[in-house]
């Protein structure tokens, strides 16, 4: 590789790191919000929320990637264009082609990238992080009596006043509902003036322990009637208000592996209940991403492009909204083949290959023709369109003013 593509790789790589870092950071900004308030009744909250964020990263790259490799490429070229460096290099007779390399190269590794992040991170980040969602929701006797509100959690619900020297709360108030599985129905209350959590040691399980305190029993039959009236020194409530393991993964299309999606092509794989269609739409998908990335310089390249005393700067907005577009089509051609409208590879890669396509007319326009940049032909003929609009409008408005 010529000292030229080792330039445009180093300026391209720099450009491109900082986008995908800078779209991840505004990204999150979002979820972090929605983290926040699901952390809250959470016992380690530090721990809990760098989980969610570490097992979002992967979502976020896969719209972050592609985003980042059009507009870092655009933004190189025409850094290039506006600082004449490409018309000394297109004096020194380097085609465009030959300049494009270095961005063609960084494609193929991100698109290898992709394909293991869309592939597999992403799949298992999902379900880690529903799954860490899952566990904080599952609250503690901690994280009940932590905020000093009335928490319902189970068939109880708890009451804990202000902290109290040390580590002991109080009052504290329990409601419980009993159940046929008590022996009795009815409910039971227990107050204490104070408590104390503690955590086994062997099996890391919360411990509420009470002093001072008093049970009432209350049944129900013909009519409700107290049936039991306990003083204490001394109880304790042992073990986690509600312990459910989560799931195994694999609950929909979006927590499968792209070799799980391969192997169940044909919806025969009873661990997983995704329909064909969904599956391998999902596949396609998947696949079509990781190609995108490798035609998307043939189209950042132009739009970069540059010539002559009024550069346009079109691009990186045009970018934008080509990426946008493009990203909502692939997604309705996966919800069509999904739905089993059409077969799933027809909603996904008749788009890809238009996207193709296009990349290859408009690179030949620039490469070989060497005519205006197509931005900047957009742009010029947008102003003449205006100006004829102008003259018009200007042609009405004498017509008016005339006297008849």
């Amino acid at each position: 590789m010529g000292r030229l593509n080792q330039y445009l790789m180093k300026r391209a790589a720099i450009t491109i790191g900082g986008l995908i870092i800078f779209a991840c950071c505004v990204l999150l900004l979002e979820r972090l919000l929605r983290i926040f308030q699901v952390v809250t009744t959470s016992t380690n909250p530090a721990s809990d929320t760098s989980q969610m964020i570490v097992n979002l990263l992967p979502y976020y790259l896969g719209i972050a990637v592609p985003l980042a490799l059009l507009l870092g490429i655009i933004i190189t070229v025409d850094r290039f264009s506006r600082s004449s460096e490409l018309t000394a290099a297109f004096g020194s007779g380097i085609s465009l082609l030959h300049m494009t390399k270095p961005f063609l190269l960084i494609g193929v590794f991100l698109a290898g990238l992709t394909l293991f992040i869309e592939g597999y991170m992403q799949p298992v980040g999902r379900y880690n992080y529903r799954k860490v969602e899952h566990s904080v929701k599952q609250q503690s006797f901690t994280a009940a009596l932590r905020e000093g509100t009335f928490t319902s959690v189970g068939n109880r619900t708890f009451f804990a006043g202000t902290d109290l020297p040390g580590a002991a709360i109080g009052p504290i108030f329990i409601y419980e509902t009993l159940t046929e599985d008590d022996a009795e129905t009815g409910m039971r209350l227990t107050t204490a003036s104070q408590g104390e959590i503690i955590v086994r040691e062997n099996t890391l399980e919360p411990v509420l322990q009470l002093a001072n305190g008093e049970i009432h029993v209350i049944t129900e039959g013909d009519r409700k009637q107290l049936d039991g009236d306990l003083s204490f020194e001394g109880s304790s409530i042992a073990g986690a208000a509600s312990v459910i393991n989560y799931r195994i993964r694999g609950d929909d299309e979006r927590e499968m592996t792209s070799r799980e999606l391969f192997s169940n092509r044909k919806g025969k794989n009873p661990r997983f209940d995704v329909t064909p269609e969904v599956n391998n739409a999902t596949l396609h998908l998947r696949l079509a991403k990781s190609i995108l990335l490798i035609i998307l310089p043939f189209i950042g390249v132009p739009f970069g492009l540059n010539y002559g005393r009024n550069p346009s700067s079109a691009g990186i907005a045009v970018g934008v909204v080509f990426l946008i577009s493009l990203q909502k089509a692939l997604e309705f051609g996966q919800s069509l083949g999904a739905a089993g409208k059409i077969p799933p590879w027809a909603g996904i890669w008749p788009i890809i290959i238009a996207v193709a396509i296009f990349a290859f007319w408009i690179f030949r326009k620039s490469a070989v023709k060497m005519g205006q940049p197509p931005l900047t032909s957009i742009a010029h003929y947008m102003s003449h369109i205006q100006a004829d609009i102008g003259r018009k409008f200007a042609a009405i408005r004498r017509f008016g003013a005339e006297p008849r």
